[in-house]
């Protein structure tokens, strides 16, 4: 009977949380309170399923704490369980674990690979680690244990490491975590219930284990509230006793310079809060890319220019170019901002410089050439001589220096022009980053142009006549054979392009044309120019892990999310501010210039109008579908309510004898100047000896004029909350901004004077930033190609030519923008960049096309077939040595670096692609004949100059011989430059090569 009166009155208390009263922490406790039923046989009372499963936890604890006795471990070196350290933190360094043949982390077999995979973690940090390490509350001399599933689980069965957990532990755990999961998705099982403070089972808060297994450690698909019954863990977070900044750099090399899995199981990403100072490490240390880029644009000119010195006189013009632009940045313009997108300079200039070289060693080459060829006689021995010896060097070298400048002044020039107005067309964004990228680009541009046509004509006139005679034989053989070779290539390209586009251009002009359409579609209406959607600006390849913590893995653990989602469910505030005229005069180069204050001079809150109006527009604000109703005391919000509130107090108080007036119940609303001047003073006194838990001092309320004395109010803010959520989505900032600035308009128009300049803000930053990029990014974009086609018009003299160019050079660039836009590009900073010059770095082939094809004369076939000879060598090489320098970037780890690369492989190759196929198609169309049959002289001469410039001997020769052989030049007869005023290129080596032989093949012709 004893039993069952027992039974009945334990039944009768029974609820989910009566076990705890039987349920004690410490096992000796327990046998002396009679509630360790096992060492004493079955018990035949009543017991549920919580009792049981808490009385079975225990002892097996118990048995482990006395096996743990038996075996001493080294510390430091050991991968120990403990709960000494407390709960993981976001500050500590974390990695997420992952499996790579789909099981679930939460097995037996997994749980022992994460066990070894965090003990390498410790041995790969070595002293590194123990030296870095948060230390234990115990003794100064041990780490904190690792944050991890094995450990929670060993902590859990009483294991002092997670070496020694068995599959009885693991399942043990998990139906721990099962019967715990709905107390924590309700609430009810938080942080810190391990001292009784949560009515939840207390095997559900013994070391916080429960809680922190679910909040920091597994992924929130597992046990969540959809499926509480689901224990299938796909990533775990692993926390390091490691502090998250940059001390731990060094432990993050010994990391990267390992491998990083265990088995089956990776450490995809992790969060060690290294990315500023690695991205400032790496952005020095993969400048060895653009090295590399530029070194094959050296081996890329050397080749072409067939001189080695010739090539490292332009790179040491390059680099002064860049100097001398840096220079001018920071002592002369005074800009002490660099951002590292500057960078991109670097690869740009070095491309221009090439290209410039390219054009103006074909020019040097096809004049050199031609003159001397029609000023040697053959002997009767058969070897060649120079008519008139003593005075054809000097003319010679006359001749070729003049119609080379003459003829390569005017195209490197205008591309030059283009190119800088593209980059200082930027300068319309409201991006300091922007604005400094455009003015170091433009600089650079404009300076590397002087010396383009001051330092190259000199080296390649020193080169080229004074180190004639110095020539070895085996670099004078090998010359030989890379012209032969060279030579072949170019005329089997030349062939080719020139017979695709004679019998293909209407089909070329048709296709492309249409890509360059569809393009334009992508860019401007879909899935057009995306904005950024992230706060994050990523820094790193997305295979990176600090990048895929941050955009892949880092939504998928409950203490990630739960950060995020505070961040983003805060309401915008709506703010209003008069006083202050909304005026930015800081340094807009420098982003950390704020500039100074402007007060308004019309402002003034004091005047009875302006209080009476406040008041009436704080009325109107509460009444609007925008305004979040808050509860309890809003004493400074809008202060002039409050105010009132404070001037309707009795005048006399009985208690401490203190007459209040004017500051009371006899002044009325609204107040004059006077007792508002004077009154505000001391409602803003009384108001600051609040108690904080009313009132809080913040942004809202009157503001006084510091050197004031007796204070003014120089500045007045209203602030409110907002029922529009904080949101990355730029529509619907858009929305809330345009509803509350429209609404703000309409009250100010009724406002009194003292009150018409005020104006609202939020935290709009970002939004802000989006709006920025999508308006100015397009405006750049368009006022390069306008300012492009202006630059073209005087130029070319020919409106036809200059509108098909700049339709080539739309194309090209909008094809390319297409091309980033379905690779995934947002519109961020560097993006915006990218694509405002892309205008201006599309545009020097076309000009390159557009200025022969008006140079020459002819049919229109003939001057489309000129044009190509001359251009396409050049700009195929300049295309080609740019494109493969930004392909070497694409292996840097940096995403700035990598885009950089991609984005200067793009406009490189397609631009070429247009200018040569679809430009020249289009002339070949649209083109016109020329229409003068005799010519003056000087045309004359500029028309044969300019079929000879084709350097690409018997190609096409019948449609050009009437235009290369209608004079022959002879240095003899006239000294005079216009006789010579279009003869072209081609280095004195290449006469010389062909001096040994019989040249009577060069004289027939």
């Amino acid at each position: 009977m004893a039993i069952k009166k027992g039974h009945k009155k334990k039944a009768k208390s029974h609820n989910n949380t009566a076990f705890a009263k039987t349920f004690y922490k410490s096992p000796d406790i327990n046998i002396s309170m009679n509630h360790v039923h096992w060492s004493y046989g079955k018990n035949i009372s009543y017991e549920d399923e919580d009792t049981a499963f808490s009385r079975n936890h225990t002892w097996k604890q118990w048995k482990s704490l006395k096996e743990m006795q038996l075996s001493p471990i080294d510390y430091k070196h050991h991968n120990y369980a403990s709960g000494v350290c407390g709960a993981p933190m976001a500050d500590y360094a974390h990695l997420v674990v992952a499996t790579t043949d789909g099981t679930s982390l939460l097995t037996f077999e997994n749980i022992q690979k994460v066990c070894k995979l965090q003990s390498s973690l410790i041995q790969l940090g070595g002293n590194v680690y123990f030296n870095l390490c948060q230390r234990s509350t115990k003794s100064e001399a041990l780490c904190c244990p690792i944050w991890s599933i094995p450990n929670y689980i060993a902590l859990i069965s009483g294991k002092n490491s997670c070496e020694n957990v068995t599959k009885e532990d693991v399942d043990a755990t998990v139906d721990i975590i099962k019967k715990c999961a709905t107390f924590f998705h309700n609430f009810t099982l938080m942080a810190s219930c391990e001292m009784n403070r949560c009515k939840v089972p207390k095997y559900c808060t013994q070391y916080d284990a429960v809680y922190n297994l679910l909040f920091y450690i597994l992924d929130s698909d597992a046990f969540s509230p959809k499926n509480f019954t689901n224990t299938f863990v796909r990533n775990t977070m692993v926390f390091l006793p490691l502090p998250s900044s940059s001390t731990i750099l060094p432990y993050y090399d010994n990391l990267q310079n390992s491998n990083l899995s265990c088995g089956d199981l990776v450490i995809p990403a992790m969060d060690f809060g290294l990315r500023n100072a690695l991205f400032d490490l790496w952005i020095i240390q993969d400048t060895w890319l653009i090295a590399l880029g530029g070194l094959f644009v050296l081996i890329g000119v050397c080749i072409y220019t067939k001189s080695l010195l010739l090539t490292v006189l332009l790179f040491i013009a390059i680099a002064y170019s860049l100097g001398v632009a840096y220079f001018l940045y920071v002592y002369v313009f005074f800009l002490e901002f660099f951002p590292f997108m500057n960078l991109l300079v670097v690869v740009v200039v070095i491309g221009i410089g090439a290209d410039d070289a390219f054009i103006y060693v074909k020019v040097w080459t096809m004049i050199s050439k031609r003159l001397i060829k029609d000023n040697i006689i053959i002997q009767e021995n058969g070897y060649t001589d120079i008519k008139n010896v003593s005075s054809a060097g000097e003319t010679i070298l006359v001749q070729i220096l003049e119609e080379t400048l003459k003829h390569t002044v005017l195209a490197i020039f205008i591309t030059t022009l283009t190119t800088a107005v593209a980059f200082f067309a930027s300068y319309v964004s409201y991006i300091p980053a922007i604005n400094c990228f455009s003015v170091f680009a433009g600089t650079t541009v404009l300076v590397n142009f002087f010396l383009m046509m001051t330092w190259l004509p000199a080296s390649v006139f020193i080169l080229d006549v004074k180190l004639f005679v110095s020539k070895y034989v085996f670099l004078g053989a090998f010359r030989r054979v890379l012209n032969e070779i060279g030579g072949d290539i170019k005329v089997v390209l030349n062939r080719f392009i020139t017979s695709c586009i004679m019998r293909l251009h209407v089909g070329l002009a048709m296709i492309l044309g249409a890509v360059g359409i569809c393009s334009i579609v992508i860019v401007f209406y879909y899935p057009g120019l995306q904005l950024p959607d992230t706060k994050q600006f990523q820094l790193f390849q997305s295979s990176h892990p600090f990048e895929k913590y941050d955009f892949v893995y880092s939504d998928r653990f409950i203490f990630e999310k739960f950060g995020r989602d505070i961040g983003s469910g805060v309401k915008m505030p709506l703010r209003w501010i008069w006083g202050v005229k909304a005026i930015d005069n800081g340094n807009h180069m420098d982003p950390s210039s704020r500039g100074k204050l402007i007060f308004d001079e019309d402002f003034s809150i004091s005047k009875p109008e302006s209080q009476e109006w406040l008041s009436k527009f704080c009325r109107n604000l509460k009444s609007q579908a925008f305004y979040q109703p808050t509860l309890g005391p809003l004493l400074p919000n809008c202060f002039i309510e409050s105010f009132k509130m404070y001037m309707s107090r009795r005048c006399f108080d009985v208690i401490d004898k203190m007459n209040r007036t004017p500051c009371c119940e006899s002044s009325r609303f609204p107040y004059s100047k006077e007792i508002f001047d004077f009154c505000i003073i001391k409602a803003m006194e009384s108001l600051y000896q609040t108690p904080r838990e009313i009132f809080i001092p913040g942004v809202a309320g009157p503001k006084f004029l510091r050197s004031a004395n007796p204070p003014v109010v120089a500045a007045v803010v209203v602030e409110f909350e907002s029922v529009v959520p904080y949101s990355m989505s730029y529509t619907e900032m858009h929305n809330f901004y345009q509803q509350v600035e429209n609404w703000t308009q309409h009250e100010l128009q009724s406002a009194p004077p003292g009150m018409a300049n005020g104006w609202f803000v939020s935290d709009l930053q970002f939004y802000d930033l989006q709006r920025t990029l999508a308006s100015g990014t397009v405006m750049a974009l368009l006022l390069s190609a306008a300012l492009g086609f202006i630059v073209l018009i005087p130029s070319t003299f020919n409106l036809v030519v200059s509108i098909c160019a700049l339709v080539a050079m739309i194309f090209s660039s909008t094809a390319t923008i297409a091309i980033l836009v379905l690779s995934g590009w947002k519109l961020n900073i560097l993006e915006s960049v990218s694509i405002s010059t892309s205008a201006g770095l599309a545009v020097d082939f076309s000009l390159h096309y557009a200025l022969s094809y008006t140079n020459a004369s002819g049919t229109k076939s003939a001057r489309v077939k000129y044009a190509l000879s001359t251009s396409s060598g050049p700009t195929a090489a300049a295309a080609f040595t740019s494109g493969l320098a930004g392909i070497f970037l694409l292996r840097s780890n940096l995403l700035p670096y990598s885009q950089i690369g991609m984005f200067l492989a793009l406009i490189m190759s397609i631009s070429w692609l247009y200018a040569t196929f679809f430009l020249c198609s289009l002339l070949q169309i649209f083109g016109r004949s020329s229409s003068k049959d005799i010519v003056p002289e000087e045309k004359k001469t500029a028309s044969r100059v300019s079929s000879i410039c084709s350097g690409v001997p018997n190609i096409e020769s019948h449609e050009l011989e009437h235009l290369a052989d209608s004079n022959r030049t002879n240095i003899t007869h006239s000294h005079s430059p216009s006789n010579l005023s279009a003869t072209t290129v081609v280095l004195h080596e290449d006469f010389e090569n062909k001096a040994g032989k019989t040249t009577v093949n060069l004289v027939n012709d």
